[in-house]
């Protein structure tokens, strides 16, 4: 006869392992009336130019000055794959996702985040996000943590692709008007161009 142990919300079941060990799968974290799991996708819709400066945000993702939720970014993946092969001892460029709460992007290509459960859950409070091939549109603002950075590599003698994957051990927070922005660290490697795309992942509460 088995039994099966699980905790009084249902969330967590206690299991045994191949080894005959006990273990613990634990449930989704419970999310109220309020909030849920999202995540939105994205990319340039054309080349990122070759040597594109410094201090460029090519995407942003922020959360409603209004919402009395918070947002934890648990995961973020990035690919890009070069149109244009870059020059022999180029140098690479540098790309980050930096948090930002003093500003409101414009330009680009908006997008919708989706709920990952369509029974449960509210529609996010993360309702500006944005991604453009060249630059989106900032002005008077300072950015602060850099919550992860990458190069970009340098393709010379054949076309390849790149993926980022960005999973942190505890989540990015983020508060009512605060956001993420891809941003790049250095200027982007002479004479390559290239494309990319995105995926995030969050829940809210």
């Amino acid at each position: 006869m088995s039994v099966k142990i699980v905790d009084t919300a249902g969330s967590n079941e206690l299991q045994i392992d191949v080894a005959g060990c006990a273990k613990v799968k634990p449930g989704l974290q419970a999310i109220g009336a309020a909030g849920g799991y999202y995540t939105v996708t994205g990319g340039s819709t054309a080349v990122v130019a070759a040597a594109l400066a410094a201090n460029t945000s090519l995407m942003s993702m922020r959360m409603s000055g209004a919402s009395a939720r918070k947002a934890y970014v648990v995961k973020m993946r990035f690919n890009m794959t070069p149109a244009t092969l870059g020059a022999a001892a180029g140098v690479a460029g540098s790309l980050a996702i930096q948090r930002f709460n003093t500003a409101t992007p414009t330009g680009g290509n908006a997008r919708t985040a989706n709920r990952m459960n369509l029974t449960t859950g509210t529609t996010t409070d993360i309702t500006d996000i944005r991604d453009s091939n060249a630059a989106l549109t900032v002005t008077s603002v300072v950015f602060t943590t850099y919550v992860a950075q990458t190069q970009i590599p340098l393709f010379v003698a054949s076309a390849g692709g790149f993926e980022w994957i960005f999973e942190p051990e505890y989540p990015v927070i983020l508060d009512a008007g605060e956001g993420l922005v891809l941003r790049t660290i250095v200027a982007l490697a002479a004479t390559q161009t290239w494309m990319y795309s995105y995926t995030f992942h969050w829940h809210e509460e």
